[in-house]
């Protein structure tokens, strides 16, 4: 970063902000001189984490009934319903599957095998907290802040040992140990936590090197002692050690949140979790103080984390669950105990809960918008890739939504262990409604969505004309962001099948070039021009340069519903050009993308237009037209594309080729798979319009298509249809569109779309 980089990174610093970093620096200077006494305090088993009057709590322990204390209402705060027999009966007889497979996992992590981010491993016993799992090579250790979480350096990918330290495994196996009482599995539990405490002592090591991993695990150890306190004969010893955890973890969040180091999802996962310790164990010493501060910035910080219309201001779907289900849990805590929730939480997390639904595909996965860790807040089991429709439970209940129960799919798990039991009553009697609207327009975080219906098999579309993400700048100044360089991307589902995708994220540290690509603009279904990205990538996460944009007009009347915006990104170019698409859903059947290319000077430039296809999806050229078809499982879209004749284009057709740019996806970290990128290749001056027909196709249903240099004639079934390209494309007039007695023109300025 160049001085003037760094001093312009300077001058965007707050007053508040600057007093703030220099205090967090202060308590780690206190933090380092105090840190061989505070381990003293660590491993001194008389050291008492409760308030003077408190710590009678450990009597029931002791005398082997903690389910006295973890579930008996009216003692104190629970964290949901009381696990009983009767709730081991239902989950195994309602639940049954997801029963099976939580006693093959848990005899799996019996093992220490694990199977997360991209790689399976198995790791011997003792486990090396603090090594990478796959290499087995240690990271570096001692005081938390001068372990380097940056750096490529390190053995191998920190998520990976991150992931192992978070815990989160141990709620499966307590879970299992519940539901069976198999002793195995309190055995394990026992010795894992009894390692675990001994090797990664407060402030040391990788466990502790990042606020967020100390949150993750915090609540991964309240739900396991939740379903562990809950077996037929579970371990004082190991209870204790998991409360002492949980009293240094609150200590540590205290002093850690990321108010300014990381604002998102970071800060509301730490927040989260210092809140969940504060309530629930309040006899802890501090817990009062926990308690009241990490409620504050959870009730401050929720207009902040999701735009007005419910998405994240991240801009990556993943990242939106991750931070809502934070919230969730909190809200969850409150309402279990009959405690008022803040209506700002309130309302902002139906409205995330909402945007939620919008974009859902048919299949009940989302988009792989944005950057993807595979994190979840809420875990109890394997969670399925990209199915977050347990959300929509707790959406349905708390705030009456008929519709989020139809998109739920039915009682989900996540929600059968959080709900209480007048709320899981609740959800059983709620009315099961479609939502009403199919066409939704997310005007701030800039998504706009269209679809046919709500059925399995119903069309789903969108196109993303939003900002990269919250935080980042429009000059040289470098800023962290979980967005991509994605303006103007579309995604098709036809017959809800997603067949052009968003290719997702590959990874965060190593194998740069595959790091920066999937962030980049070729990586979308976009243009890019003269090989540029819309904003300039200047390290791991970071962006420069975020471009601007317009959203520019809306329409959904008579058949036609769609959307049209333009970027700024390519401005630093010469001749300063701009990418406007338009995108139409045309009569709830087929779509078409014209994209409008401008610039100030007439000078060439050399273009990109990418389809990326899903990794199931077969593609090859149709024969007799200048387009292709895409098949998928059960669906196949055909993408006609009209080119002038005399422009000078190449086609390339790639799959799983030796770099990044050469046909590939990846829905999960780390887990690259070969797909098909189509990619045409112009070299032109501008301006150019180039319209793009897709249209669904299933064995019940043939389209019939005459296509020439400029128009196409369309008929599937009775209903015909006609676009027809201005013959001199102007600001009045681009193209037109025919649907029956109903013409929508397409045009180059106010009003964009003008219907007859």
């Amino acid at each position: 970063m160049s001085i003037k980089t760094k001093l312009k990174k300077l001058s965007r610093v707050t007053a508040a902000e600057l007093l703030f970093r220099l205090k967090e620096k202060w308590i780690i200077v206190r933090e380092k001189k105090a840190y061989p006494a505070i381990l003293d305090q660590y491993f001194d088993d008389d050291f008492s984490l409760f308030m003077d009057d408190a710590a009678q709590m450990l009597k029931p322990i002791d005398e082997g009934s903690p389910a006295q204390i973890f579930h008996s209402p009216g003692r104190r705060p629970l964290l949901s319903e009381p696990l009983s027999e009767k709730k081991k009966e239902i989950f195994k007889k309602q639940f049954n599957r997801q029963f099976k497979k939580t006693i093959e996992r848990a005899d799996d992590f019996l093992q220490h095998k694990f199977r997360f981010l991209g790689v399976s491993f198995q790791l011997p016993d003792p486990i090396p907290w603090q090594s990478d799992p796959v290499s087995l090579k240690p990271f570096p250790t001692g005081f938390y802040d001068e372990v380097d979480i940056f750096t490529n350096q390190n053995p191998g990918d920190i998520k990976h040992v991150w992931e192992v330290n978070r815990l989160q495994f141990l709620i499966e196996v307590a879970k299992a140990y519940y539901l069976t009482d198999d002793e195995k599995y309190r055995r394990k539990i026992d010795a894992l936590l009894d390692d675990w405490y001994r090797k990664n002592p407060y402030q040391t090591g990788i466990a502790w090197a990042s606020a967020l991993e100390v949150g993750v695990r915090a609540l991964a150890l309240i739900w396991t002692l939740h379903f562990y306190s809950a077996g037929n004969n579970p371990n004082p010893q190991t209870i204790k050690t998991i409360l002492k955890i949980l009293y240094w973890s609150g200590l540590f969040l205290n002093d850690h949140l990321s108010i300014y180091f990381s604002p998102y999802n970071h800060l509301i996962g730490e927040t989260a979790a210092l809140f969940a310790i504060g309530f629930l164990f309040p006899e802890f010493k501090g817990a009062d103080r926990w308690r009241q501060k990490a409620l504050r910035v959870l009730k401050e910080q929720v207009e902040k984390q999701f735009h007005a219309d419910g998405g994240s201001v991240e801009q990556a779907t993943f990242y939106h669950h991750f931070t809502l289900g934070f919230y969730l849990q909190a809200i969850a805590l409150l309402r279990h105990n009959r405690k008022a929730v803040p209506p700002e939480m309130l309302q902002r997390v139906e409205k995330a809960l909402e945007f939620s639904m919008h974009m859902m595909r048919p299949d009940g996965t989302f988009p792989y918008i944005g950057d993807i860790d595979d994190a979840r807040s809420i875990y109890f089991s394997d969670p399925t890739s990209w199915d977050f429709r347990s959300y929509q439970c707790f959406g349905a209940v708390w705030f009456k939504r008929s519709d989020m129960k139809f998109m739920s799919g039915g009682l989900q798990e996540d929600a059968f262990w959080m709900l209480s039991e007048q709320e899981l009553k609740d959800f059983e009697t709620l009315k099961t409604e479609k939502p009403r609207a199919k066409t939704i327009f997310l005007d701030q975080s800039g998504y706009y969505v269209f679809r046919s219906g709500f059925e399995e098999s119903s069309h789903f579309s969108l196109m993303d004309c939003g900002p990269l993400a919250d935080g980042v700048f429009y000059d040289e100044t470098p800023s962290a962001a979980h967005g991509h360089a994605d303006l103007l991307q579309i995604e098709i589902a036809p017959c809800g099948e997603p067949l052009l995708i968003d290719p997702g994220f590959s990874n965060y540290r190593g194998e740069y070039d595959w790091h920066t690509y999937f962030r980049s603009t070729a990586a979308h279904n976009t243009v890019t021009i003269n090989g540029q990205s819309q904003a300039r990538q200047t390290g791991i996460l970071k962006w420069s340069f975020a471009p601007r944009f317009k959203r520019l007009s809306v329409v959904q009347q008579n058949g036609f519903s769609g959307v049209c915006g333009e970027h700024y990104g390519y401005q630093k170019l010469t001749g300063k050009p701009v990418h406007r698409r338009y995108f139409l859903f045309i009569d709830q059947t087929f779509w078409l993308a014209v994209d409008y290319l401008y610039a100030e000077e007439n000078t060439a430039f050399n273009l990109e237009l990418n389809w990326h296809f899903n990794h199931f999806v077969q593609v090859e050229k149709l024969a007799g037209q200048t387009g292709f078809k895409a098949s998928g499982r059960n669906s196949a879209l055909l993408i006609l594309p009209a080119l002038p004749a005399n422009l000078q284009t190449a086609v390339e057709l790639k799959k799983g080729g030796k770099n990044p740019d050469e046909g590939w996806i990846s829905p999960t970290y780390r887990r690259r798979l070969p797909a098909p990128l189509l990619s045409y290749q112009i070299k032109t001056s501008l301006p150019l319009i180039v319209p793009t027909v897709f249209l669904p196709e299933k064995q019940d249903a043939r389209w019939e298509i005459r296509q020439t240099e400029s128009d196409y004639s369309l008929r599937l079934g009775r209903q015909s249809y006609q676009i027809k390209r201005a013959e001199r494309p102007d600001s009045d007039e681009i193209l037109t569109v025919t649907v029956g007695n109903q013409t929508l023109y397409v045009t180059g300025r106010e009003p964009y779309f003008r219907q007859s």
